[in-house]
């Protein structure tokens, strides 16, 4: 995604229209409370669902984190204040996820190593009241993946193994879930279209995942 950094708002119609779900989501169940709150966001990118957030709610402590620099650098541009830091650090290295009461991940926890590994650290390190919402693409996305033979070869969560998780653990879990078309007149536009996002057509080598 570095290399689709400069223009990544303008043209992932997609992550957008999922960050909005998302974000209508959460606030729809969200509940005020007394707590400053200290946000996570993980695989940030350009910082848009945290700087959406920052201007529907108070927040104390905004922490934005990105495997890639030039994401982090685009991020930078969208915030002014003292109390917003930046990472550059991949999150399954992750580790201190008890210091937040707010963590968000849109359209980024799949290109974990292990995406199920990845929750269940989140789960067990998160404090009591702490918030946890995230999107993905599920193992039933692009449905018509066939078509692109063996170049397409992410492996994206399943959603059974992943509830196996959020269901052994005390706390309350709700989830939605949303069919997104985006139609392409052919391969090429497709793959056009990930490369205006600087996506990878792979999330399995480690020394090419894209958050």
């Amino acid at each position: 995604f570095d290399k689709g950094s400069m223009g990544y708002d303008s043209n992932s119609t997609l992550q957008s229209e999922v960050m909005n779900t998302m974000l209508s989501f959460f606030f729809n169940e969200f509940k005020k409370s007394d707590d400053d709150i200290l946000l996570l966001d993980l695989g940030c990118g350009t910082g848009e669902t945290s700087k959406k957030i920052s201007e529907m709610i108070p927040i104390k402590s905004i922490h934005l984190l990105d495997i890639l620099k030039k994401m982090i650098e685009k991020s930078k541009e969208k915030f002014e204040h003292d109390n917003v830091k930046f990472y550059t650090k991949d999150f399954d290295y992750f580790n201190d996820f008890k210091n937040y009461n707010l963590i968000i991940s849109n359209m980024a926890m799949h290109w974990s190593n292990n995406c199920q590994d990845l929750l269940q650290k989140i789960l067990h390190s998160m404090q009591k009241n702490t918030s946890l919402i995230f999107s993905f693409p599920t193992s039933v996305s692009f449905s018509d993946s066939s078509k692109l033979g063996n170049s397409f070869t992410n492996n994206f969560p399943q959603i059974d193994k992943l509830e196996y998780v959020l269901n052994n653990k005390n706390f309350y879990y709700k989830r939605i879930e949303k069919k997104y078309d985006q139609h392409f007149d052919n391969l090429l536009e497709f793959f056009k279209n990930l490369k205006l996002i600087g996506a990878n057509v792979s999330n399995k080598a480690t020394t090419s995942l894209q958050s």
